[in-house]
């Protein structure tokens, strides 16, 4: 009985922790210059011939319903 009252103080004091380890620096999430990969890829697609690009776009939106 005396051990499982100390397997159960062990238990509780050593509580679970699902989240350690899991915690980030306040400096891995901001950022002050975005990457350029994080561009938006609409603007890029439609910085060209902007008419074409988005009758593409909307014949591409068609095609799915």
């Amino acid at each position: 009985m005396e051990a499982l009252q100390m397997l159960k103080f062990h238990l509780k004091k050593s509580r679970l922790d699902f989240t350690k380890g899991w915690l980030m620096l306040e400096k891995q999430m901001v950022t002050d210059k975005p990457d350029k990969k994080d561009e938006d890829p609409l603007v890029e697609l439609l910085q060209g011939n902007f008419q074409n690009n988005l009758d593409e776009i909307m014949g591409s939106i068609d095609k799915d319903r």
